[in-house]
């Protein structure tokens, strides 16, 4: 089932003018210079695995660079805390991406494929863009480590990533810079507003306004009578498909109950972060004790299945070194 993260995405990063607009304003301009717009397509085909499409979803640009096969592949994380492993999921869909384009294409050499993330989530980004950053890497090994580096567009609160670009792309990252903020979301919905407003045609003001409205009620804690106000102060030809929009959302049973679904999952969103948190300090301590550079994937996996309370005792055991930890097996034998 799709989430609303990832229909809005979808939707809206499915439009070619999106697109091209996306590209156009935020890629390096090295690279630019290598693309040529005018033979971009958009494929259908997703590569995210599907007991991730919770977190994230994706959308593959097909481009020609330097008159060359190549993609822009866009991987977009809606959780509200950034994902340590999306290095290696990003690698993983770059090879899906080549599979696909063997099977389609006739080529000497694999094409390159440009990998981009876009994050605006809770909490700051603070992971490392590149994948060699994920191995436990050791002298001399540098050659048979697989590398890369992800383009970040990171549209959180606490990023000053400027927002530019055709009123539609504007629309669309104001609506996800903002999906995670609450204070002053009264001036902000009525700029959202106020942007809709500007586009050209009726046609394209009907279906940025549906989609982005209905995103806004599905994700928002916000009170529906003083959106439903501000729509009639600043676009009034819009009420009536605004109450629509709200009204089948409710018909599907996704509005009644929404503000209390939103309130639980952002408790369980700040659990889980609180948990990483907790998880990495107990990492770093236990590094400390040890000569090692990573737990291994075993004790790890032991640590993720633990509640808060005993990760904060742990924690507070190894802080005051109540707890004598020599070896990995010891290790071990405290957290049996």
């Amino acid at each position: 089932m799709q989430t609303p993260h990832d229909r809005f995405f979808q939707d809206m990063f499915d439009k070619k003018i999106v697109a091209e607009e996306f590209i156009k304003n935020y890629l390096p301009q090295e690279l630019l210079e290598l693309i040529d717009m005018d033979k971009l397509e958009i494929s259908k085909k997703s590569f995210v695995s599907k007991h991730l499409r919770k977190y994230f979803s994706d959308v593959v640009y097909r481009v020609q660079l330097n008159k060359h096969n190549a993609y822009v592949y866009c991987l977009f994380e809606h959780k509200s805390y950034p994902d340590k492993d999306v290095s290696f999921q990003l690698l993983q869909y770059m090879v899906r991406i080549w599979e696909h384009h063997q099977d389609h294409y006739d080529e000497e050499k694999l094409p390159l494929v440009i990998p981009l993330l876009i994050y605006h989530g809770e909490k700051r980004y603070n992971i490392g863009k590149r994948f060699n950053s994920m191995i436990n890497t050791q002298p001399n090994t540098e050659k048979f480590i697989p590398d890369f580096e992800y383009l970040l567009f990171d549209f959180s609160k606490y990023s000053d990533l400027e927002i530019i670009g055709s009123i539609q792309l504007q629309i669309v990252l104001k609506i996800l810079h903002t999906s995670f903020i609450d204070k002053d979301y009264d001036k902000i919905f009525a700029d959202i507003l106020k942007l809709i407003k500007k586009l050209n045609d009726t046609k394209t003001i009907l279906e940025y306004f549906t989609t982005g409205m209905k995103y806004i009620l599905e994700i928002k804690d916000y009170d529906f009578d003083i959106m439903h106000d501000k729509v009639n102060l600043i676009i009034p030809e819009r009420s009536e498909t605004f109450m629509s929009t709200a009204n089948k959302l409710r018909e599907e049973g996704k509005l009644d109950g929404i503000k209390e679904g939103i309130k639980e999952g952002r408790k369980e969103g700040m659990k889980e972060g609180r948990k990483q948190e907790l998880i990495e300090t107990i990492s770093i301590l236990i590094k400390d004790k040890l000569p090692i550079d990573k737990l291994p994937d075993n004790l790890e996996s032991k640590l993720n299945k633990l509640d808060l309370i005993v990760l904060r005792e742990i924690r507070t055991d190894l802080l005051k070194d109540i707890i004598n930890i020599e070896s990995l097996e010891d290790l071990e034998e405290y957290l049996n």
